[in-house]
């Protein structure tokens, strides 16, 4: 692929950090050579867009989202996504980063439209710490976005925060890489238990990314070891779930790189991330 694909924005509970490392379990699970990827609950699709990355057919990925992300990834699957829309949401936005904010919050009040995968991407990037915005009815809801801070003489941050992270082009770079190299995945917009239905085919690998139990900010959430029982007594498919503790005791802990983080650069812990296989 010539165009290396990267997530669109930065997300809570997103998995860009460890994709690699489980995007590794999932092909090692893979029972044959032409076996279908699902990633269920799939948020800013970290994973499936490492299984492509990898050289994976878009044809052989399965994703499912209830959220917006859901109708985003629908619409790059299927070919559908606007990037004329896209692009004249960009256009106005304002020059001076000072005044996202407030353009955001005015975009936010609106009703939703017909063009939800377009639009949501641009709120999503201007979260604050990449909070969740979520569709509720026909309104965004837990729409809280970022202001332009610059440092100051006693921060330890040195350079300014944007009020939109990745900036607009490159946030328009990555989308049109994704309407690119993601066209022919299959997203469904839906509630992850109503996929117990019927089973998994036998060639699957299937990995879940539940709403963290621990936390709040989410729209929507299930209880995971609901869905565990279920799958498992229905399915012979390998099954991963991540979760930021071990789910059994073969769980593996997953490696984060990079710096702590946060505005202020003294948070003193970094997160944990664990894989369990069922």
């Amino acid at each position: 692929m010539s165009s290396h694909l990267r997530v669109p924005c930065a997300y809570q509970g997103g998995k860009q950090r460890v994709a690699a490392q489980m995007v590794d379990l999932l092909l090692e699970a893979a029972p044959g050579p032409n076996s279908r990827f699902y990633d269920l609950c799939c948020g800013s699709g970290a994973v499936s867009v490492e299984l492509i990355n990898r050289g994976i057919d878009p044809s052989r990925i399965w994703m499912l989202d209830i959220s917006s992300w859901g109708s985003f990834w629908s619409a790059i699957g299927s070919g559908t996504f606007n990037m004329d829309v896209f692009d004249q949401f960009l256009s106005v936005l304002p020059s001076d980063k000072r005044d996202i904010k407030a353009h955001m919050l005015a975009l936010s009040a609106l009703p939703v439209d017909g063009h939800e995968a377009e639009l949501y991407p641009l709120l999503q990037a201007c979260s604050f710490g990449g909070k969740q915005i979520w569709r509720k009815d026909d309104r965004w809801a837990n729409a809280c976005f970022r202001s332009y801070w610059e440092p100051t003489a006693t921060s330890v941050r040195r350079s300014p925060a944007n009020p939109m992270q990745p900036s607009p082009p490159e946030l328009r770079r990555r989308i049109g890489a994704l309407v690119d190299g993601m066209k022919g995945v299959t997203c469904l917009k839906t509630d992850i238990m109503d996929l117990l239905e019927d089973p998994f085919p036998s060639d699957a690998v299937v990995y879940v990314d539940p709403p963290y139990q621990s936390t709040t900010g989410y729209g929507f959430g299930f209880d995971v070891s609901t869905f565990i029982e279920h799958f498992r007594h229905a399915n012979q498919a390998p099954l991963f779930v991540s979760e930021g503790a071990p789910l059994n005791d073969t769980a593996s802990m997953l490696t984060f790189g990079g710096a702590k983080g946060g505005i202020s650069g003294i948070r003193k812990g970094k997160h944990q991330e664990w894989l369990s296989r069922f």
